[in-house]
């Protein structure tokens, strides 16, 4: 992943994680059944924040039971599984040109993708779980939502 100059990709940033955003995510989470089925048969149930380093609280929330998008939509306040935060510039730069494993890897290491709760090293010991986690990031690069 090359590094984002300090104000690419603000405006675009600025519609990420929102709730509209997050429910067209889980919208995305949920067509692509062979992701989902995989995670099923993984029991892969989590709360899931997304957003912003500079922010207290994620912005955004996606709730996954059994592999399935249940709930989708502004951080609410619960307990996290997993809190994914980046800068805005960041989040654009991945959402333009999407995610590898390599990538990820390389932007936890250098704290640019921070796991604020979470543990990747867990999802590093469940190959079938690396892939199908990375599809559910490519998706990211796929959500489109014009806020108004």
């Amino acid at each position: 992943m090359n590094a984002p100059g300090p104000d690419a990709g603000l405006e675009r940033a600025c519609g990420v994680f929102t709730e509209r955003w997050m429910q067209a995510y889980a919208q995305s989470w949920n067509a692509e059944q062979a992701m989902v089925q995989e995670l099923m048969r993984l029991r892969f149930s989590a709360v899931i924040g997304y957003g912003f380093l500079d922010a207290t609280t994620p912005r955004g929330m996606l709730v996954v039971l059994r592999g399935h998008a249940a709930h989708a939509g502004d951080y609410d306040g619960r307990d996290l599984d997993w809190d994914l935060r980046a800068a805005p510039a960041d989040w654009n730069c991945w959402l333009a040109q999407g995610f590898s494993v390599p990538d990820l890897l390389m932007a936890v290491a250098a704290d640019r993708l921070q796991l604020r709760i979470g543990d990747y090293r867990r999802i590093l010991r469940k190959p079938p779980l690396i892939s199908a986690l990375l599809r559910a990031f490519t998706l990211m690069t796929e959500v489109s939502v014009v806020e108004p």
